[in-house]
């Protein structure tokens, strides 16, 4: 009872708006960021990313929309879709946030996936990992960053993973330092309920998301990822967020819920494992025969697996319910493109260029139409733009040098080629062609500089990578010697690779 009481104490609080601000951490704004970047580099280095426009562009301006009503914001926010099939989410210092494609593809409503988004900023907002890091032992910045990567990792896409990122015997302590407290994750909770309906969603789809997650922590028992378990949940808190929801007294703007069901059906044709997604597909298309959306992922689903035949039979049928649709016109013009169809395909993508102006997709598949027709110059001109507002886009960069090459502009496109092979990890191949670039492009002094420096950054990388893996041998061997040590057994120290001892 007493207990109770005190979680409708704290929620009335909280509705009340008396939460105080975040207290000062030891750890300074500099020293948070240093070390969100060297825990992002580990992540990102390990981590696989989900990359097609649509999904990215609608979670990260869902995020803006939540971003604007967040009070105190100590970093700028980057957002993330990691391409992993588990229901998570999280936060890690400097204002990085990754959600889930499982997270997504399991949640029901935008204002559902707005609640999870509105935790994981007021984690940054409250500077919780901040406050985590000055009770942790280690002190190093570097330490902490990888420690903190390898739990994440560990937990949400393989344990060897993250015990070859963490430093062995030591992660385990570390992560019960690291783990979020429950009054942690009653600010978060808070600062989402005030972010979310400030931005005008209803705070019961919140709830709703949350009881989710739990409901999959009970269900997974022991299997529950690492990092999930850094995020407490339990009947107090549940008992909170549905008190925050009944006694809240604003009125929840009206939100459209298409937009979040494309995008979920978007994830689960292209990214969910192929059998997995026909069988959600079918299953969703036979329990809802009229839905244009298993329609929309099945034809989505047949061009991954290269059926553009039976791709374009769902696309039509498509068409029938969504009439001048955008999204069926460009996907039904990318079909018969990948059919040889150029002439129709280019028909549908101008099109579809009308009806959203510098759309990614049909900029890309435009430009492609115009380069199988010997249009070469229609087709530089529309991927320069798409480069232009997409620069690290590596099939627009590659489709660009392709055209400017065959136009004979030897120069930039090498310096186009080169830069795509840096997007794709192609070091060798990208260190050709802009070498090559570098010789051809002396009249065009300003994009000879482009390559010269994309070399640079290139090399740059290279020895970030050689010392993040030299980093991670020795943390193996230091383990290794721990376990003989411990065996009563003594071994040879390591030998450096280089001679200087770096």
């Amino acid at each position: 009872m007493a207990q109770r009481l005190l979680c409708l104490l704290l929620c009335l609080a909280m509705l009340g708006g008396l939460l105080p601000p975040p207290a000062a951490a030891l750890i300074s704004l500099e020293e948070e960021r240093k070390l969100g970047e060297e825990a992002y580099d580990q992540v990102m280095a390990s981590i696989p990313l989900v990359d097609d426009p649509d999904i990215v562009d609608y979670v990260r301006g869902l995020a803006k929309r939540l971003e604007a009503y967040v009070p105190d914001k100590p970093f700028p926010f980057h957002i993330y879709v990691a391409d992993v099939g588990v229901m998570n989410a999280f936060a890690i210092p400097g204002g990085y946030i990754f959600m889930y494609r499982g997270m997504i593809t399991t949640l029901e409503s935008e204002a559902e996936l707005a609640g999870v988004l509105a935790h994981e900023m007021g984690h940054v907002w409250r500077r919780h990992l901040a406050h985590r890091m000055e009770k942790s032992t280690p002190t190093n910045i570097a330490t902490l960053a990888g420690l903190l990567a390898g739990i994440i990792l560990g937990g949400a896409v393989s344990p060897a993973l993250g015990q070859a990122v963490t430093m062995g015997s030591v992660a385990g302590g570390v992560q019960q330092q690291l783990a979020f407290s429950r009054e942690d994750e009653q600010e978060a909770d808070w600062a989402a309920f005030k972010t979310m309906t400030a931005a005008g969603y209803p705070p019961q789809e919140m709830e709703r998301s949350f009881q989710r997650i739990w409901k999959m922590e009970n269900y997974m028992g022991g299997n529950t990822p690492v990092y999930l378990r850094t995020h407490p949940t339990g009947p107090q808190r549940m008992e909170a967020m549905a008190n925050m929801a009944r006694t809240w007294q604003g009125k929840a703007l009206h939100y459209d819920n298409s937009e979040f069901l494309r995008i979920q059906t978007r994830l689960i044709a292209l990214y969910d494992p192929e059998p997995q997604a026909e069988k959600v597909l079918n299953n969703r298309r036979l329990s809802d025969p009229n839905s244009p959306y298993p329609i929309y992922g099945l034809g989505l689903l047949n061009m991954r697996r290269h059926r553009y035949e039976s791709a374009l039979q769902f696309l039509e049928r498509l068409g029938q319910l969504w009439p001048n649709n955008i999204y069926q016109i460009r996907a039904q013009g990318i079909c018969l493109l990948m059919m040889g169809q150029d002439a129709k395909a280019e028909a549908l993508l101008k099109r579809s260029m009308e009806m959203k102006p510098g759309d990614t997709d049909t900029m890309l598949a435009l430009g492609q139409a115009y380069q199988r027709q010997g249009r070469l110059n229609d087709s530089a001109e529309v991927l320069r733009k798409l480069v232009a507002k997409d620069p690290e886009n590596h099939a627009a960069l590659y489709e660009l040098g392709v055209s400017l090459g065959r136009l004979g502009q030897v120069g930039e496109a090498s310096l186009y080629l080169g830069l795509a092979f840096i997007q794709r990890q192609n070091y060798r191949s990208a260190q050709y062609h802009l070498n090559r670039a570098v010789k051809n492009l002396a009249d065009k002094p300003e994009l000879q500089a482009k390559a010269q420096k994309a070399l640079e950054q290139m090399d740059d990388r290279a020895r970030h990578k050689q010392k993040r893996q030299a980093k991670e041998e020795e943390q193996r061997h230091n383990q290794y010697l721990r376990y003989e040590a411990d065996q009563g057994r003594s071994v040879l120290p390591l030998i450096p690779a280089h001679p200087s001892g770096r």
